[in-house]
């Protein structure tokens, strides 16, 4: 592998990383899927299997229990060795629970230990295994002022303002 090809491949391999994320705060399994091969593997320990089955198991999930999430990525090491790469990411993770005045904060904070793999030119994950370094839990009164702070509020679906600015690929995809 040349130097151009190398550092190609770590720019799609963080945007894989990144689309993942993105996929689980927006509750777009499609778009959460796509980080992953089809016949990926995906280990949390209390949840291994399929890692597009552990998608579409874990939406409704987020979609039911939690009224926001946020999904955070930190320092990714990247080592390339022709169509696969080790890839160990930190990682953050937000969930939040609104409910009788009170807002429950829960954060993991952990890494993903991925394998990659390079399949008719697009990198993948193909292994997945999820460590935990540390979790906390968070409960603080909800300010009922929040809600009127003047800030555009985000969505937990495709009519969130970011799918107009990042077209998804495909004939249906929107534009600016």
């Amino acid at each position: 592998m040349d130097r151009l090809d190398i550092l190609w491949s770590e720019r799609e391999i963080r945007a894989v990383l990144q689309r993942y994320c993105r996929g689980l705060d927006r509750l777009d399994e499609e778009l959460a899927k796509s980080a992953y091969h089809d016949d990926a593997h995906d280990d949390r320990g209390v949840i291994r299997g399929n890692a597009h089955d552990f998608v579409k198991q874990i939406i409704p999930v987020l979609r039911d229990a939690y009224s926001g999430t946020l999904h955070t990525l930190h320092g990714s090491t990247i080592e390339i060795d022709g169509d696969t790469a080790g890839v160990e990411t930190y990682c953050t993770a937000h969930h939040v629970r609104d409910a009788d005045g009170v807002r429950r904060v829960e954060q993991f904070a952990g890494r993903y230990v991925d394998r990659f793999e390079r399949r008719d030119g697009a990198w993948k994950i193909a292994r997945r295994l999820v460590l935990s370094d540390y979790s906390l839990v968070h409960e603080v009164p909800i300010d009922p002022a929040e809600a009127q702070a003047g800030f555009n509020l985000g969505r937990r679906d495709r009519d969130d303002a970011s799918y107009q600015v990042l077209p998804l690929r495909g004939p249906g995809a929107p534009t600016l």
